[in-house]
């Protein structure tokens, strides 16, 4: 078990939609689990008691949405316990960031409060994600090695606290699990589609 970071190719019409109605996010990343996606809407649709009081009625429980996918949406992805070592050599940073290079940790508009793992997911547009895949298009792989610090890692308390214990097997570990999201946001910016990014 651990923290695990997965991502999922959306349309910019899809992330409206989600935004627009959170519970939603559960139709990209657990289409097979309606029930999950059902029990969240009847979350979002209960009355506190002091609203109750007030005489505030509950609204009626949406009819079941689902979401419109166009080739290549709704594809996922994930990096495994990798994500802040990757952070990590992307910026020598725990989480923070300049955009768009803080998209694994902070960046992005949270798909409201509905809590996918450890809190929500993320999305950003196709224009957002274009601006990523340009941005690690200029890292090169001997770049990503070079910031490998497994000192200062440990000492930022980087998750999941390996990297001295581990040493060179642990950036091999990273760098895999890099070039799959370096290449999995290279075919959404082609196809010019969105990214959903959850930690659970």
């Amino acid at each position: 078990m651990g923290i695990v970071m997965e991502f999922y190719s959306v349309s910019d019409s899809n992330i409206e939609r989600i935004l627009e109605q959170p519970a939603l996010i559960w139709r990209l990343i657990a289409r097979d689990e309606l029930e999950v996606y059902e029990e969240a809407v009847r979350g979002q649709n209960k009355i506190g008691f002091f609203a109750k009081l007030l005489g505030k009625k509950a609204v009626a429980p949406a009819d079941i949405s689902d979401l419109e996918f166009a080739e290549g949406e709704g594809i996922g992805g994930e990096i495994d316990k990798a994500w802040n070592g990757i952070h990590y050599c992307l910026n020598k940073t725990v989480d923070e960031a300049e955009p768009p290079m803080d998209f694994i940790t902070i960046g992005g508009k949270e798909a409201g409060n509905i809590d996918v793992g450890y809190g929500p997911a993320r999305l950003f547009s196709s224009k957002q994600v274009k601006e990523i895949n340009a941005c690690l298009s200029e890292i090169s792989e001997d770049d990503f090695r070079n910031n490998y610090d497994p000192s200062d890692m440990e000492k930022l308390e980087i998750y999941p606290n390996i990297w001295e214990r581990d040493g060179e097997e642990a950036l091999d570990y990273i760098s895999e699990y890099y070039n799959d999201l370096k290449s999995f946001i290279s075919n959404c910016a082609k196809n010019n589609l969105g990214l959903a990014i959850c930690l659970c």
